[in-house]
């Protein structure tokens, strides 16, 4: 009795701060905005930093946990809590044209915005981690790179300052429209990839590009991966750096474009003529390097078609993380790392991603494969090429081939007080392990 007149005071409450219509109780119609298997007290949808502030506060005397999302929250760890979903935030604020920055607010769907640029005129090259749920806000709270990110940068170096409520309530605003605005600790970029855990962005001022004059793909087909990596390490020789050169297995590639073998793609972004003559020449050195099926695609719905196709398996991968190992080394290096995965792991014909210019390759790891053990091995094998498995989990993996307890013990640590500082009561985003 005492817990049902506790939930009935909190939903009033929270009522009170962003009114009746934004608040769920109901668990058939909270459902489509959660996923995993707690149970929050309700879903709320603020309209403004004020009323997430007010929402925070609350949560914090109360203590009751907070999950933030774009339009889906994570319910791990959030028995009893608040869902803040911020799909209300949803608006382009400014378009400073002559600055090229525009200010967003954190709920606008990351495809919605990308569209809305494009017919602007504006490039905002970062690709959504989620097609059809990514939010704008998301996608810096995650803040991971993506196959374009030798050519225009990890998603940080986009943002030039937010609005944010932090874990205790208080709204601040950090940045500016200014290219060079950071003097000492660069707490802007800090807050990139925190997962949430340092704050809410309430809005965003984000770096814009003029949209290029031409969009193409050239794609390839290849009978081994290691043959078709050659042909990337020759484009990197030649100094061709493509937008995105991505060669993928021939499993995943059915959903990108069906046909047999492994699939190279190639995103060519750019001017008319020079980008013709770039085009034409990577199809050169495909056909040279063995490729078959070998195309230039210029039809923008075609063009489309295949990149919303390999945004479809990028998104596959990010849903399976414990799936998928993911290493880097240097991308001329990346030849000798297959041939290396290939002894350690078997013939090489399917969960296979490899984003060349970065020189990161993504494995979907066997149904029963330890993926521990299988990491450690990965690991040693990137080490000795300069490279590593990424994350946390290969900087675990470096100290434990070291032996080095200690400063696995001091990463984790330091990660561990940098949370609990911002967040004292350590009601935010529960379900985030900074650790994983």
């Amino acid at each position: 009795m005492e817990g049902r007149v506790v939930m009935s005071n909190t939903i009033s409450e929270l009522k009170g701060i962003v009114g009746d219509n934004y608040v769920l109780d109901n668990p058939a119609d909270m459902a489509q905005y959660l996923k995993g298997d707690g149970k929050p007290v309700a879903v709320v949808f603020p309209g403004d930093a004020e009323e997430v502030s007010k929402v925070v506060k609350y949560a914090n005397a109360q203590q009751l946990k907070i999950s933030v999302a774009g339009a889906v929250a994570d319910t791990k760890g959030l028995e009893g809590g608040i869902a803040l979903v911020m799909n209300r935030m949803n608006k382009i604020l400014e378009i400073d044209k002559k600055n090229f920055v525009v200010t967003v607010e954190p709920g606008m769907l990351h495809q919605d915005f990308i569209q809305k640029l494009e017919a602007d005129g504006y490039l905002f090259p970062v690709e959504p981690y989620a097609v059809d749920t990514s939010s704008v806000g998301g996608c810096f709270a995650i803040g991971d790179s993506d196959s374009k990110s030798f050519n225009y940068g990890p998603t940080r170096t986009f943002m030039m300052g937010f609005e944010m409520v932090t874990p205790t309530g208080e709204i601040m605003f950090i940045g500016n429209k200014c290219i060079k605005n950071v003097s000492g600790y660069d707490f802007i970029h800090f807050a990139v990839g925190s997962q949430g855990t340092f704050g809410i962005f309430t809005k965003i001022l984000i770096k814009l590009l003029p949209q290029p004059a031409a969009k193409r793909a050239i794609v390839a087909r290849f009978d081994c991966l290691q043959k078709a990596n050659a042909t990337f390490s020759t484009l990197i020789k030649r100094h061709i750096h493509p937008d995105r050169m991505n060669l993928v297995s021939k499993d995943l590639a059915q959903e990108i474009l069906p046909g047999e073998g492994h699939l190279v793609l190639i995103d060519l972004e750019g001017f008319n003529k020079s980008g013709t003559n770039l085009a034409n020449e990577i199809a050169s050195i495909f056909t040279l390097g063995g490729g078959s099926d070998v195309a230039i695609i210029e039809d923008k719905e075609a063009y489309e078609k295949i990149i919303s196709g390999w945004l479809k398996v990028r998104q596959g991968l990010n849903n399976a993380p414990d799936n998928v190992l993911e290493f880097a080394v240097g991308p001329m290096k990346m030849s000798q790392a297959l041939a290396q995965l290939k002894a350690i792991q078997g013939e090489l014909n399917s969960g296979v991603v490899i984003e060349g210019l970065l020189g990161v390759a993504r494995v979907v790891l066997p149904k029963d494969a330890d993926k521990m053990a299988l990491a450690a091995k990965v690991n040693k094998m990137a080490m000795s090429l300069g490279g590593n498995v990424t994350g946390l989990l290969g900087h675990k993996l470096m100290c434990d081939m070291f032996n080095d307890g200690e400063m696995w013990s001091e990463t984790t640590g330091l990660l561990s007080e940098l949370r609990s500082k911002f967040d004292p009561n350590g009601i935010l985003n529960p379900g985030v392990s900074l650790l994983a």
